[in-house]
C-alpha cells in the first residue's frame, strides 16, 4: 500500500451529506489498508452509508466483522456502530459478530462498548438463540463492568470499586450492563440451566446497591425466566429475591416478586404479606398480595 497517501477525510463528509456519490471500490481500498487510520476511515464511511441505507453496506459486512478486534479502539467502535445499523435489516449478516461484540461489551472505552452493546441488543432480540453459547460474556459485562451508581445520583464516598466517570460516559456503561442483563433474559428463555449454570455469579450481583435499578431487574427477570422452567433451580436465589422485597426501586420489587412466585417461595409468604401491607406502591402491594395468596394455594397446599 501506498504509505504515503492521505487519509481521505472527505469521503466521511461525503458519505453524510451524499452518500449516492461514494464509490464501493474507494470503501474496499480503505478496508483493505494496512494503516489503521485508513481502515478507520471506511469504517467511518459505511457509518453515513448505512445510516442512508443499510443495504449499502451489506458488500462490506464480513469486513466489518473482522475489524471489531482491531487493536486501533475506534476502528473497534465504529465497527461496532456498523454492525448495530445493519443489525437492525440484516441480522444474518451481523450474528458471526457476536462472540466479538460480546466480548467488546468489556471494552475500556465506555462509548465503545455501549456500541457494541447497541448491536447485541438488536441481535439479542431477534436471535436470542444465538447468545446461548455467549452467556459466559454477558454474565462478565455484568460482574466485571464498572459499579455504577444510578445516573444523576453522587458517588458514594466510601465506594472504593465505583468508578467515577463523567455523566455520558455513566449512563452508557449503565446502558451497557442493562443490555447484557436484558439478553441473558432471552437467553434464560431459551436455555434456561444454562443461566442458572451461571447464578453462582449472576446472584451475589443483587447485593449490590451499585448495579443500576435496570441491571438489577434484569438479573431478578434472568431468575425468573429459570424458574418458571424448574422452581427448584432457583432456590439459590430465593433469599436474595426476599431481600429485594424492600429495594429502592418500585421496578425491582416487582419484578422480584414475580420472580418469587415462579420460584414457588412458600418461604416468601410472610415477606410478601409485610409488603403488602406497606409497601408505598399500590400495585406492588395488590401483586405482593395476590402472590402470596397464589403461594398458599398452589405451593402449601399442595
Amino acid at each position: 500500500m501506498d504509505q504515503t497517501r492521505e487519509v481521505p477525510t472527505h469521503l466521511v463528509d461525503t458519505a453524510r451529506s451524499d452518500p449516492d456519490a461514494i464509490d464501493g471500490k474507494d470503501v474496499e481500498t480503505l478496508l483493505a489498508d494496512d494503516r489503521e487510520e485508513m481502515r478507520n476511515t471506511g469504517l467511518k464511511v459505511l457509518v453515513g452509508l448505512a445510516i442512508d441505507d443499510p443495504d449499502r453496506v451489506v458488500p462490506f459486512a464480513d469486513d466489518v466483522v473482522d475489524c471489531l478486534d482491531e487493536s486501533y479502539g475506534l476502528a473497534r467502535s465504529h465497527a461496532a456502530l456498523v454492525c448495530w445499523l445493519l443489525a437492525e435489516e440484516r441480522p444474518d449478516l451481523v450474528e458471526p459478530a457476536i462472540p466479538k461484540l460480546v466480548a467488546n461489551l468489556r471494552d475500556i472505552a465506555p462509548l465503545y462498548r455501549f456500541r457494541a452493546a447497541r448491536a447485541v441488543a438488536a441481535l439479542g432480540r431477534q436471535r436470542p438463540a444465538s447468545f446461548v453459547d455467549h452467556a459466559d460474556g454477558l454474565v462478565a459485562a455484568i460482574v466485571e463492568g464498572p459499579n455504577l451508581p444510578e445516573p444523576g445520583e453522587p458517588t458514594p464516598p466510601d465506594a472504593e470499586e465505583t468508578i467515577d466517570l463523567p455523566e455520558p460516559d455513566l449512563a452508557r456503561s449503565a446502558a451497557t450492563k442493562e443490555v447484557a442483563a436484558n439478553v441473558l433474559v432471552a437467553v434464560a428463555g431459551e436455555a434456561p440451566a444454562v443461566v442458572a449454570d451461571r447464578f453462582p455469579d449472576l446472584v451475589p450481583e443483587l447485593e449490590h446497591d451499585d448495579q443500576v435499578e435496570h441491571v438489577r431487574g434484569g438479573i431478578v427477570d434472568a431468575i425468573g425466566r429459570v424458574a418458571r422452567a424448574d422452581p427448584a433451580a432457583a432456590e439459590s436465589a430465593i433469599d436474595p429475591l426476599i431481600d429485594l422485597l424492600e429495594d429502592d426501586s418500585r421496578l425491582v420489587r416487582s419484578r422480584a416478586i414475580r420472580a418469587l412466585g415462579y420460584a414457588e417461595a412458600a418461604g416468601a409468604i410472610e415477606p410478601l404479606r409485610e409488603v403488602a401491607e406497606s409497601d408505598p406502591d399500590p400495585d406492588v402491594r395488590d401483586l405482593a398480595s395476590e402472590t402470596a395468596d397464589w403461594l398458599e394455594e398452589n405451593v402449601l397446599a399442595s
